[in-house]
């Protein structure tokens, strides 16, 4: 006679939050219909452009082309720094990761209004599925840049690039959190779209994209408090991490306020996770 093990009681708990979670219904589903809802949108954001997907690596390149030579050849920013091309090009990929995560979630929740109206599941899974069709296109810049600096041996990788991973999450924790409360508030009030478009420019010129973090750094107090900026250290930190040891940490220079740009990453999710909780029951009814 075969003998089936009772599941322990860890396992039955596990078992009853995550059912009570989900509905009653297992969270293997809404993984699944979060990557249905993410290929589609990937899909859809693409159809009928003749290019289609080339789009994905054409758009930063044109930007990167763009500030390059204004910012490098008119301006002379980032003369005499190392690597600087590869840098600006680095940091355009992640910011534009950012925003399209960011700005794809403003009418995440309006925009499938009916699919909200006729069925049940949680509606965090929308702004997932958004986050995740900006991570695929963000897959492929990435991808774009790895060959270019194979290709021209501007790639410098070591046991620092390590910290490649959890600067992701840091910036994916900014992500999910700031599209929770873009998504909640753009059903109540629709001009949070044009206000995210001109917080979004703001961002990008304070996030030491198109300049080396280092051009503040002589700001004193100034240049710390820009430095706790959590993109800029994202973007700056990576830098470091990915493509040269020369470019400082960003706690050379926020110094003891270091865990300032973490504390507020984390915080932003969790006023993210309030905001949503907090407005989602009434979405279907407005939007």
């Amino acid at each position: 006679m075969d003998i089936v093990a009772a599941p322990s009681r860890s396992s039955r708990i596990r078992s009853g939050i995550m059912t009570s979670v989900t509905g009653g219904r297992p969270f293997s589903q809404y993984l699944e219909l979060i990557r249905e809802l993410a290929i589609t949108q990937f899909k859809l954001k693409y159809t009928g452009s003749l290019l289609g997907y080339v789009w994905s690596l054409a758009k930063p390149l044109m930007m990167f082309g763009i500030m390059y030579f204004v910012f490098a050849r008119l301006l002379k920013i980032g003369a005499g720094v190392q690597d600087f091309p590869l840098q600006l090009l680095l940091a355009i990929v992640l910011y534009t990761f950012f925003s399209e995560a960011t700005s794809g979630s403003v009418s995440a929740i309006v925009s499938n209004g009916g699919l909200i109206q006729r069925a049940s599941f949680p509606r965090s899974v929308l702004i997932i599925a958004t986050s995740m069709t900006a991570l695929m296109t963000f897959l492929i810049n990435t991808s774009l840049i790895i060959i270019i600096a194979a290709a021209g041996g501007a790639i410098h990788l070591g046991l620092r690039s390590l910290w490649a991973i959890p600067l992701l999450l840091e910036l994916y924790v900014i992500i999910i959190g700031a599209s929770l409360i873009l998504s909640s508030l753009f059903v109540f009030y629709r001009d949070v779209g044009h206000i995210w478009e001109v917080i979004s420019l703001i961002i990008m010129y304070a996030s030491a994209i198109m300049y080396p973090v280092t051009y503040i750094s002589h700001l004193h107090h100034f240049g710390t408090i820009l430095s706790l900026n959590p993109i800029l250290q994202i973007i700056e930190d990576m830098r470091h991490a990915l493509i040269t040891p020369t470019v400082p940490w960003t706690a050379s220079i926020t110094g003891h306020l270091f865990f300032v740009p973490y504390l507020l990453s984390v915080l932003l999710l969790v006023v993210g996770i309030f905001v949503f909780s907090k407005m989602s029951p009434h979405f279907a009814e407005n939007v």
